[in-house]
């Protein structure tokens, strides 16, 4: 018998697919990271990728807020309240992650917001390598946080 999420869980696989490639591909290009050598070119691309790596992580709170929250916030802090649903919960619903691995991605939320808002040439090559630095095992502990979640809601 299909369970009641088997969709929803299937498009979250999908997610992480996508994200395992911009992950590949992110490190692919941080091989040549040398901070005096990074032209604009290069920081767009990484750029680009931590964006990436952000969104899909939304993308895969969105799916889940949508179809088993039942909810998805509105209005112009709507990614902060997405990220905030995913620790805090509607009443009896399961939390995907803990306010820890939130904690952890709230930087990626605000580089992103750096990345849409602003010009490539003015990213700082800096905060972009802390991001890389945290990024794998951020994406493990995502990755067993959402294993954890799917045993909790089957």
């Amino acid at each position: 018998m299909e369970s009641k999420y088997e969709q929803l869980k299937l498009d979250v696989l999908d997610e992480i697919k996508e994200i395992e490639q911009v992950l590949k591909d992110l490190t692919s290009v941080k091989r040549d990271l040398v901070p005096d050598k990074v032209d604009n070119t290069k920081k767009a691309a990484i750029g680009t990728f931590l964006m990436n790596f952000y969104v899909g992580v939304e993308n895969i709170i969105k799916r889940i807020s949508k179809v088993y929250y039942q909810k998805m916030p509105m209005g112009h802090s709507w990614h902060k309240e997405l990220l905030e649903l995913s620790y805090k919960p509607p009443q009896e619903k399961i939390p995907i992650f803990d306010k820890g691995l939130v904690d952890r991605l709230n930087p990626y939320r605000g580089f992103r917001h750096v990345f849409i808002s602003g010009y490539g040439f003015k990213l700082r090559l800096e905060l972009m390598t802390t991001l890389i630095n945290d990024i794998d095992s951020l994406w493990i502990d995502i990755k067993k946080a959402v294993d954890k979640f799917w045993l909790k809601v089957e």
